[in-house]
């Protein structure tokens, strides 16, 4: 495979497009569905059942994406799936039936498992090897700006056309991003295939990373996934598309004034601030009321994820081995799946007993815990991949995972359920 010493090569630049035009598509069409789904006659519950049901899948299939992405030629895997992720969209339009829309959603999140881990390892593997954490805070640039560009994009479409011209449109996007890959070309050396074993499908090392963006994504979740309604609920339609450009503007904000801090390996300030920032957000739900706040808030809510999401991702590729990088990315992975499922499946619960304001910032407990985890346990675990002994020091750290996790999940399921009981009490006459 060709090497460069250049961070932004030709390879790298495709990928980089291609990234943002797939993160694009994804994340325009969450806050579509629930409007779609209403237009026919799906309400409640059932619309977080049909956002949860992709996330239900991807988890299922995050482990064969990595087994697949280790064991195969990752490019060819990688055009594959991408094409077969583009077929999912002209299918809502196909079958707008709510048993059909649920296995629409979980056959995306089978194969869009394997195209979210597999480009940020091929971003990897076409970067020089001392520039691969550089390289890839940069390129983890494209989930932020694609998360947010996406719903803009999908939102703008839906709201002066038809949710059928959003899919289409989104359809469009994919077939881009198909191309563009398809212009790259990588090669690899023959891979030695191994039998597919469980074990080998999750990277150990980077479970506490997952473990700790699982419950920073959450609140984020909620807010792609509920944004639109809560914004018809407050007569702020006109308001959402720009609500996602200032999310935009947030994000790239926090690129330009945070990078050579990353670099310079300042993680710790970075992580304390972007929580600050991103607790105030959340909790000035509460008030919502005008379209100024609205638009406030989608800046910093992109500032602050701005700033966590390519840290998190440099954490895991800095502290992976090149071999294992695909397994590893596709573990990370996971708190994408786990928290944007768990944010959009509690608040279509929350809608209907407390409300969405409410509902957006009781998620604050989520930032909450981890912070905790990243103060206790993730702050120490992490040792860039160029240090000597770098994975023995993540091996022998392997023991602390459960018992983070084990005192974690009780702290916050024990937070959870006081916080619904005293605002059940609350909402009582």
């Amino acid at each position: 495979m060709e090497k460069t010493e250049k961070i932004w090569n030709r390879k790298f630049i495709l990928l980089f497009i291609t990234n943002l035009l797939v993160l694009a598509a994804f994340y325009a069409s969450i806050p579509i569905i629930p409007i779609y789904c209403q237009e026919i006659g799906i309400t409640g519950s059932k619309i977080g059942i049909v956002l949860t049901a992709m996330s239900v899948a991807t988890i299922l299939f995050r482990p064969v994406a990595g087994y697949l992405l280790n064991n195969f030629n990752r490019y060819h895997v990688y055009l594959l799936f991408l094409a077969l992720f583009c077929l999912s969209f002209p299918s809502f339009i196909a079958f707008p039936l709510f048993g059909a829309l649920i296995v629409i959603r979980l056959y995306m999140g089978a194969v869009y498992s394997v195209c979210d881990s597999a480009t940020m390892t091929l971003a990897s593997d076409v970067l020089p090897v001392t520039k691969i954490t550089e390289g890839i805070s940069r390129f983890a640039f494209t989930v932020s700006i694609g998360m947010a560009v996406g719903p803009y994009v999908g939102i703008q479409v839906q709201n002066n056309m038809s949710s059928k011209a959003s899919f289409l449109t989104i359809f469009g996007i994919t077939v881009v991003a198909l191309i563009c890959v398809a212009c790259c070309r990588i090669r690899y050396p023959k891979v030695e295939r191994k039998k597919f074993a469980l074990k080998d499908t999750i990277h150990v090392s980077a479970l506490p990373f997952m473990f700790n963006m699982m419950f920073l994504m959450i609140p984020y979740g909620a807010v792609i996934a509920y944004s639109s309604i809560l914004a018809q609920e407050k007569g702020l339609t006109p308001f959402l598309p720009y609500f996602y450009i200032c999310l935009v503007a947030g994000m790239l904000t926090s690129k330009l004034s945070t990078q050579k801090m990353i670099d310079a390996a300042k993680h710790r300030v970075l992580v304390y601030i972007s929580l600050v920032i991103l607790i105030i957000t959340m909790a000035s739900y509460l008030f919502l009321s005008t379209g100024v706040h609205m638009l406030v808030a989608g800046y910093f809510f992109g500032l602050g994820y701005g700033i966590l999401q390519p840290l998190f991702q440099s954490f895991v590729t800095g502290t992976t081995p090149a071999p294992k990088r695909g397994v590893a990315n596709a573990t990370y992975m996971l708190s994408y799946d786990v928290g944007i499922g768990i944010g959009s499946l509690l608040m279509g619960c929350l809608q209907e007993t407390i409300g969405l304001p409410t509902g957006f910032a009781l998620t604050d407990i989520a930032y909450v815990i981890g912070g905790i985890i990243y103060i206790i346990h993730v702050d120490g675990y992490y040792r860039p991949s160029s240090e000597p002994n770098s994975e023995t020091t993540l091996i022998g750290a392997n023991w602390k995972i459960k018992k983070a996790i084990i005192a974690t999940i009780s702290d916050a399921t024990t937070a959870i359920s006081n916080a619904l009981r005293t605002h059940r009490k609350f909402l009582e006459p």
